[in-house]
């Protein structure tokens, strides 16, 4: 389900996690008449990653980290395992 959003709920979102007036501001310049799509599941599989990559640096092995992956966001371990494959050039933000 995707919700559209005016200027103002966006407004009241990015002072509620903290963006100063003059940033809101310059953030409603550059993208005044733009229309914007966040996809869910890009997120999702960001988060998913995140997580994963806490747990593998925290000592837990591949198969238990994807096994409580797939219990934590209700997806089968075989699509937790292709969502947290790296991939070479990928994942290089670290």
């Amino acid at each position: 389900m995707m919700i559209e959003a005016n200027e103002f709920y966006v407004i009241s979102e990015l002072k509620e996690i903290g963006l100063k007036e003059n940033q809101i501001k310059e953030f409603l310049k550059r993208f005044a008449g733009w229309r914007i799509y966040f996809r869910k599941k890009q997120n999702e599989y960001e988060e998913i990653r995140a997580i994963y990559r806490q747990m593998i640096k925290a000592g837990i092995s591949r198969s238990d980290a994807i096994e409580e992956l797939s219990m934590i966001f209700n997806k089968s371990k075989s699509r937790i395992r292709i969502i947290t494959k790296e991939q070479k050039g990928l994942f290089d933000e670290d």
